[in-house]
């Protein structure tokens, strides 16, 4: 789970949240820049949002997720950078069988 130092002063970043805006369930992982850095698996819900347990000072890099339909699983478009300190993210449908993972600027 993304580093860190579980209890101490607070230091760092705010953990991912990633809300799922869609009416299926989701599962994906979050990438961090550093080595130092452990990656997240995580599952949420529709219309609920998955927030991390910690996050320490690691950068995202990539997010990916997976939307469960009846029809299959759709690979949503993932989100990518070369390391940033956003914190809240969402999962949104934009069009029939296609699915988008965003960011808000917001801190």
């Amino acid at each position: 789970m993304g580093n860190r130092r579980p209890g101490g002063p607070r230091s760092g970043y705010d953990p991912v949240q990633i809300f799922n805006s869609t009416s299926f369930n989701a599962f994906g992982k979050v990438e961090y820049a550093s080595i130092f850095c452990s990656d997240d698996n995580y599952s949420v819900q529709r219309d609920e949002t998955w927030r991390a347990s910690s996050r320490g000072v690691c950068l995202v890099t990539r997010i990916t997720a997976t939307v469960r339909t009846p029809s299959g699983n759709i690979e949503a478009e993932p989100y990518t950078s070369s390391g940033t300190s956003y914190s809240q993210f969402a999962i949104i449908q934009v069009g029939v069988n296609s699915k988008r993972l965003l960011t808000s600027r917001c801190q």
